[in-house]
């Protein structure tokens, strides 16, 4: 049997999912006799890695799952996936640690922010539904405007801003995001020097650091 990289490549960009992938660097804050990363670095926010602009890319997506799970510092959701990399996707250059995010897949958010202190979201938002927090009569709820997210997860209002120092809640919809946890070695993204595709094993991104 000869296998034939170039269907492979046009079968998995049929059926494939839409990605965002982003290398992973080692942060220069990362002490080089622990390896561990300064907590308060405003480069990696003390992840110990940095990672480069998005590229847009597709890949199928062979295998998920997902389990929420509490922590002692509050929910958070394990799980890890598989996809199948086509040789003609930027993804299939992809290292441990890469950040990938998938746009086809989407599921709800809902925490906790104080004005002022931390309105920033710590992953890739597809939209917003609703703001609001506990009115000054501590019985009644009062609603806010609907924020813009920037690029960084950054939140601004242009009306119904909640005030300084408050608790809100905010909720919507993100984006499904992993990072590279290994690549599953095998044979067949080396099959008499073809570059087949690559198997690459990720992790939610919930989990990085932990």
């Amino acid at each position: 049997m000869e296998f034939n990289a170039g269907w492979f490549n046009d079968h998995l960009a049929s059926i494939g999912q839409d990605f965002l992938w982003r290398k992973a660097s080692m942060c220069p804050c990362v002490n080089s006799n622990s390896g561990a990363a300064k907590h308060n670095c405003p480069l990696c926010n003390g992840k110990g890695r940095i990672w480069n602009d998005p590229v847009k890319t597709t890949a199928g997506m062979a295998s998920e799952k997902v389990l929420r799970q509490w922590a002692q510092f509050g929910r958070f959701e394990s799980g890890d996936a598989v996809l199948s990399v086509p040789e003609n996707s930027p993804l299939y250059e992809a290292g441990q640690f890469d950040r990938v995010t998938m746009l086809n897949a989407t599921d709800q958010f809902s925490l906790v922010l104080i004005r002022g202190q931390n309105d920033k979201i710590n992953f890739p938002v597809q939209k917003v539904n609703r703001v609001y927090w506990i009115g000054s009569n501590g019985s009644s709820l009062v609603e806010g405007g609907v924020p813009i997210v920037d690029s960084n997860g950054q939140l601004s209002w242009f009306t119904g801003t909640p005030p300084i120092g408050t608790q809100y809640s905010v909720s919507g919809t993100r984006f499904s995001e992993y990072f590279v946890w290994d690549d599953m070695q095998g044979d067949r993204n080396h099959h008499y020097g073809s570059r087949l595709p690559r198997k690459l094993v990720v992790r939610r991104f919930d989990l990085f650091g932990r």
